[in-house]
């Protein structure tokens, strides 16, 4: 995939704020006039009079990245934000989003456009161990009609021959497929098992071996995870651990995870469930 760097110097656009990525957030420019490609929004967004910005903007032609994932842009920020938002982000969700702007320029066209941001998007939830869970619509978060295509069933027939709850529906299978290409293919019989960490979460339960989501269960317990797009290898603190990858998402074998985050672990065979906590590490 290629993206071009084309990174703001508007400031007040542009904080500087640096920021730890929790969900990726999906938006629509709202220009349909001709010209209003990725260039054209990423000038508008440098004007020193907008105050607005995103970490991407997507055209029929190419994918323009205006801010690094690890700074802060404007993009969902508003007076109030829906109670999931909150629960699940933050008070103020810009600090810890990366939003994606796709274009609808009548000059462009909207199918090459949406399938460069289908693959944006899997491309961020597959480097930071995420699922189609964290994926947003700016609705989501704030409330406004964006995208309208996913939102409103009159744009998302125009556009997308859907209604718009279909059409945000077939965005999230569209991402999902690209994240599932090449699936592992096994005998191994998957089932749930619970896991205790001052959260409940779910994790694998693969031929008797449970597996943990890292991403989850290491910032939990204050670990930093490390992804690398090139050697497709993940890190806590540091230190390299072997990973599954089940639906775009990254799981570690529960006593490995443990080790590397110093924690005990214990097994409940009835509930199925994981227990970890600070003590001696099993061996």
């Amino acid at each position: 995939m290629q993206i071009t760097d084309m990174f703001l110097t508007n400031r007040n656009a542009r904080p500087g704020t640096r920021i730890t990525p929790r969900g990726l957030v999906i938006h629509w420019t709202a220009n349909e006039g001709k010209g209003a490609n990725a260039v054209a929004n990423r000038n508008y967004f440098n004007k020193p009079s907008t105050v607005a910005s995103a970490h991407y903007i997507v055209d029929d032609e190419q994918i323009i990245r205006c801010l690094p994932e690890t700074e802060m842009g404007y993009h969902v920020g508003a007076k109030s934000y829906k109670p999931d938002a909150l629960k699940k982000l933050s008070s103020y969700p810009n600090n810890c989003t990366i939003g994606i702007e796709m274009c609808v320029n009548s000059d462009g066209d909207f199918k090459v456009m949406y399938r460069r941001t289908v693959e944006l998007a899997a491309e961020i939830l597959k480097r930071y161990g995420w699922g189609v869970d964290r994926l947003w619509r700016h609705f989501d978060i704030t409330g406004k009609n964006c995208p309208a295509y996913f939102v409103s069933d009159d744009f998302a027939r125009r556009f997308t021959g859907l209604t718009a709850v279909q059409a945000w529906a077939k965005f999230k299978d569209d991402v999902l497929r690209l994240l599932a290409e090449n699936p592992q293919k096994s005998s191994e019989s998957v089932d749930i098992c619970r896991v205790q960490l001052s959260l409940n979460t779910t994790g694998l339960l693969v031929s008797g071996v449970s597996y943990l989501h890292v991403r989850e269960i290491a910032e939990a317990a204050g670990a930093t995870v490390g992804w690398d797009p090139t050697t497709k290898k993940v890190t806590i603190n540091g230190k390299e651990i072997a990973v599954r990858n089940q639906a775009g998402v990254s799981y570690a074998p529960a006593r490995e995870l443990a080790t590397v985050l110093g924690l005990q672990v214990e097994w409940d065979g009835t509930t199925k469930t994981v227990k970890l906590s600070k003590g001696c590490v099993c061996k």
